[in-house]
């Protein structure tokens, strides 16, 4: 039953919709109804009944033997360090002076993630309960993908001027995820089937990219699968696939050469990547520029300890003011990344990033001793959706958001158990071997 529970908080954090926050507004599913009631916070206790469904599962999964039975100790220490880490630094904050209300913004998403990375790795314990994890989250990659075209062919299509956006900038996540799950299995069964529901998934997923334009999706799938790929073990295919990679550089190099700055037709990709860098910045791009100046003058003032949580960082450069649209864009800058290093400082920041590279290590490890192509492709994912989840939290607020949260926590939980699984840990120990004979005679 808390499996099940599981699959569900999941999946319903994956597809969450807000009144007013998703559908720029415009548009509601039954869905929406649903998470309207269960995410946003309850009057008075100020917690979404979601948090409370999580929490309760955890606590009735933890009651299980099985729950702690064979996980990954190291990960489990790791987790706990991240936390406790969080909560020192926030009473650092608070007695500096810190907005307390402001700090519940700031950190909950991250501390809710872990929690649900903890009942991941308490009620996903075997190999299929893993791979219906994947398909939870490529049928929910597959819903969004949905609900975005139905809304853009009936509402948005004829909207001038255009949305930013047709649902959330957290999708970029959810969209890259699910095709990388099968992309990757594709490579590994490299079976009529498996291309088969690539292509079924991967084109819808790709056009739903196109039509959110989120060019930092592009960014994150194009590095998701090369680190995919570069990660599964050498095989007679993937030499042929190198061979036939070195071959198509020159086409590659043309493509990009062409394609760069223009955002149109096949080189929309590669044209939505040159507005990120260069001459052909764009307003958001500069935007983003002058924030990240201002996190790093903030980081100047106390590079050890940051400013704590609780605090605005310093607009020393002033851009185009958000503040009546998002009067808290100073406590949660989009650069969740740098946002990180100035209000906890490079301290606080190596005490919670080690949890990432942590939990990628392990899903490493994984991969060159699972047994199964199931195994060995959950655990390339999980360990791509880390490297997505902080491409994420460097260019959209990927920290605070709780669908790319709930990515990172299913990352987070499998690497709790997938190495185990694998046989890659505990580490082999070699026997012990009789040196007697190898000693030094003993002086008479």
């Amino acid at each position: 039953m808390a499996r099940r529970f599981t699959y569900l908080l999941i999946w319903l954090a994956l597809t969450e919709e807000i009144e007013g926050e998703i559908f720029s507004g415009k548009w509601s599913t039954p869905l929406t109804t649903v998470g309207t009631a269960i995410f946003k916070p309850l009057p008075g206790i100020k917690m979404p009944i979601w948090d409370m469904m999580l929490l309760a599962t955890l606590f009735f999964a933890l009651g299980s033997k099985a729950a702690t039975a064979d996980r990954v100790k190291p990960l489990v220490k790791s987790m706990k360090l991240a936390l406790g880490s969080i909560a020192a630094l926030w009473m650092f904050g608070v007695v500096r002076g810190g907005d307390i209300r402001q700090t519940m913004w700031q950190i909950h998403p991250f501390v809710i993630a872990v929690a649900l990375a903890f009942l991941v790795m308490s009620t996903c314990r075997t190999p299929a309960h893993i791979a219906t994890l994947g398909k939870v989250i490529l049928s929910a990659a597959l819903y969004r993908a949905g609900v975005l075209f139905v809304f853009y062919f009936t509402i948005a299509r004829g909207m001038t001027p255009p949305l930013e956006t047709m649902t959330t900038h957290a999708d970029t996540v959810l969209f890259v995820t699910g095709m990388l799950i099968v992309m990757v299995n594709m490579l590994e069964r490299r079976t009529l089937g498996s291309f088969f529901w690539m292509i079924v998934a991967c084109v819808p997923l790709a056009l739903a990219i196109k039509l959110n334009n989120r060019r930092l999706a592009w960014l994150s799938l194009m590095v998701g699968f090369s680190l995919a790929y570069f990660v599964l073990p050498k095989s007679r295919f993937k030499r042929r696939m190198n061979w036939a990679l070195v071959a198509s550089i020159p086409l590659l190099v043309a493509y990009v050469a062409i394609g760069w700055g223009h955002r149109d037709g096949v080189f929309r990709p590669v044209g939505a990547i040159s507005t990120m860098i260069g001459k052909h910045e764009d307003t958001s791009s500069e935007m983003r520029d002058i924030e990240n100046y201002n996190l790093v003058q903030t980081l100047r003032t106390d590079p050890i300890l940051g400013t704590g949580w609780g605090h605005e960082y310093k607009e020393v450069s002033v851009a185009i003011s958000i503040q009546k649209i998002f009067p808290q864009y100073r406590y949660i800058p989009h650069n969740s990344v740098l946002g990180l290093l100035a209000f906890t400082g490079l301290i606080g920041f190596a005490l919670v990033w080690q949890l990432f590279i942590v939990a990628a290590y392990f899903h490493a490890i994984a991969v060159r001793t699972a047994p199964t192509t199931r195994l060995r492709t959950a655990a390339v994912v999980g360990f791509t959706t880390i490297v997505t989840f902080v491409f994420q939290m460097w260019g959209d607020m990927g920290w605070n958001t709780l669908l790319a949260d709930a990515l990172l926590a299913t990352s987070i939980g499998v690497a709790g158990r997938l190495p185990v699984l694998a046989g890659a840990w505990p580490p082999v120990v070699a026997p012990h071997e009789d040196r007697q004979d190898a000693k030094s005679p003993a002086l008479v």
